[in-house]
């Protein structure tokens, strides 16, 4: 079983995140409060503690996982080739919908991040949240 380690809101895009302790979600939409995106099965994206060391680790360079951008950030589960399971932290079901593929704002971060984050889904996952409930940092985190 995994934790929650880190909740990230992006309020409008290009924004700095904003670090969170709890959150409310809502079914369908996302974190409350957060910017909407376009795409409305990429309502929140999960980003693996270990994926992201393993990528900063073979640019020889630290990184906050906070640069990625990504709403939760989540150690202990493997997050790779994991479309239409449904993830689960604390009461928040969230289905995975698809790859949080790199784009080209992670160079701009570190060169060569971008590439570091392809290999094995490192990038993190996107994912349409099922229910409304909060999360808090510390929520347990498993595969249904």
């Amino acid at each position: 079983m995994g934790e929650l380690l880190e909740i990230w809101l992006k309020r409008s895009h290009g924004e700095p995140m904003i670090s969170l302790s709890e959150t409310e979600m809502i079914a369908g939409e996302g974190i409350k409060g957060s910017a909407k995106e376009p795409h409305t099965n990429r309502q929140v994206t999960v980003l693996s503690k270990e994926s992201w060391e393993a990528a900063t680790e073979s640019i020889s360079k630290f990184v906050e996982p906070k640069e990625r951008r990504a709403n939760f950030i989540v150690s202990g589960v493997n997050l790779e080739k994991t479309i239409g399971k449904i993830l689960q932290i604390g009461e928040l079901k969230i289905e995975v919908t698809g790859e949080t593929v790199p784009c080209r704002l992670m160079n701009e971060v570190s060169e060569g991040l971008r590439d570091a984050l392809k290999p094995e889904w490192r990038g993190g996952i996107t994912g349409a949240v099922i229910n409304n409930c909060s999360v808090k940092k510390g929520d347990s985190v498993e595969w249904l």
